[in-house]
C-alpha cells in the first residue's frame, strides 16, 4: 500500500476528490496502474532476491541487506534508520543515507517530493471506564507536551510530531527524519500525502499483496492484478 499510495494520489488529485467523503473513494479506477507496474517491475527485476522468492523475505531481511551494503536502495520510511543502524556490521554512515521520491513516469513528477504523513491514529477505548479513559488522555497529553514525554517521542520513538507543542529544538536527530524535514521545507516541490485513511480494510491489502506476489512469480498477469485491485477495493469499501 505504500507504493500504491503514489498512483492513487495522482488519481485522487486528477479527479479532485473530497477525501473526507467516504462515498467519493468507494470506487477507484487504478488509472495509473501501468505507471505502478513500471516501478514494480524495476524493483523485482533488479532485486537481490529472485522474484519467485520475494514472498519469503521480511522487512528485517531487506534492512539487513541495505545495512551490509548488499543493495543500493530500499523502500521504507524515516523509521528505517533505527532498523539499519542497529544491524551488527552496519556499513551505512548517517551522512551517507538519504531519501528519493518514488517516480513512476507520471506527468509533472519532476516537481514531486516524497510521501509524508501517517496512516495511524490514537484511539481511546469507549468501553473502558471513565477513569481509564481519563488516564489515557492524560498520558497522551504528557507524552506530547512535557519535556520528558517529548524526548521519548523524538529520541526513542523517532516520531515526527505534528503538534504545536514541538519546535525546531524537538526535532528527531536521526538522518532520515532530518531528510523528511528538508523535503517539507522545500518550496519547489509538492510532497504527496499518505492516503491510507481511505484504503479499504486488511482483506483488500492481503488480496492485493497476494496478487502482486503471484505476478512477480509469473503466475498472474498484470491485467488480473489491476482487476483484483479495482474489484476488491469496491467490495471492501461497501
Amino acid at each position: 500500500t505504500h507504493l500504491a499510495n503514489v498512483p492513487l494520489s495522482y488519481e485522487f488529485e486528477e479527479k479532485k476528490l473530497d477525501l473526507s467523503d467516504s462515498s467519493a473513494t468507494a470506487e477507484v479506477e487504478f488509472r495509473f496502474a501501468d505507471n505502478f507496474k513500471k516501478l514494480f517491475d524495476l524493483y523485482i527485476n533488479n532485486s537481490v532476491t529472485d522474484p519467485k522468492l520475494i514472498g519469503s523475505k521480511q522487512v528485517a531481511d531487506s534492512m539487513a541487506e541495505f545495512a551490509l551494503g548488499q543493495c543500493a536502495m530500499v523502500q521504507n520510511g524515516n523509521w528505517a534508520w533505527s532498523q539499519i543502524s542497529d544491524i551488527p556490521g552496519n556499513k551505512v554512515r548517517a551522512e551517507d543515507i538519504g531519501m528519493l521520491p518514488i517516480f513512476m513516469d507520471t506527468d509533472g513528477e519532476e516537481k514531486q517530493g516524497i510521501c509524508i504523513g501517517t496512516e495511524n491514529f490514537f484511539a481511546i477505548n469507549k468501553r473502558a471506564s471513565e477513569d481509564e479513559q481519563k488516564l489515557a488522555e492524560d498520558f497522551l497529553y504528557w507524552l506530547y507536551s512535557s519535556e520528558e514525554g517529548k524526548r521519548f517521542v523524538t529520541e526513542k520513538l523517532d516520531f515526527i510530531a505534528p503538534f504545536d507543542t514541538f519546535d525546531d529544538a524537538d526535532r528527531p536527530k536521526d538522518p532520515l527524519s532530518a531528510e523528511v524535514y528538508d523535503w517539507m521545507e522545500r518550496d519547489d516541490i509538492k510532497n504527496l500525502p499518505w492516503n491510507f485513511t481511505v484504503f479499504p480494510g486488511q482483506n483488500f491489502k492481503n488480496d492485493f499483496g497476494s496478487a502482486l506476489l503471484q505476478y512477480a512469480q509469473g503466475s498472474k498477469s498484470w491485467d488480473e492484478v489491476k482487476n483484483i485491485f479495482v474489484t476488491r477495493w469496491k467490495e471492501e469499501s461497501r
